[in-house]
């Protein structure tokens, strides 16, 4: 969680979406790692990734769901960076997962 003189962001950020955007991300969180699902391991705990492109608002951002190690953790999207490292490691992009997503359970309803 991200902390701020006290404050806990994610908390905030939580409280601010919608109950549609919660039951989206709820279904995307009991989906697993769109990442570990696509290698075969189904079912593994995930956070949800915010895909960042330009000055897109992180509110506004379409959605993944991301274990913590390809979230967050050493091999992960935010540790190799967008500079092709993660693309290069597992050999799909953060666009070809959204598209995957958007096939499995429609589109981020921020987006709509």
């Amino acid at each position: 969680m991200t902390e701020f003189e006290g404050v806990n962001i994610d908390a905030i950020h939580y409280k601010m979406t919608t109950k549609k955007e919660k039951d989206y991300y709820g279904k995307l969180a009991n989906f697993g790692c769109v990442l570990c699902h696509l290698i075969g391991f189904e079912g593994v705990p995930a956070e949800i990734h915010h895909i960042r492109n330009g000055n897109i608002p992180r509110k506004q951002a379409p959605v993944i769901p991301l274990c913590f190690e390809h979230h967050r953790g050493n091999t992960g999207v935010h540790s190799l960076g967008k500079k092709g490292k993660f693309e290069a490691r597992y050999g799909i992009d953060e666009q070809a997962l959204l598209e995957f997503i958007e096939e499995q359970f429609g589109v981020n309803p921020v987006n709509l």
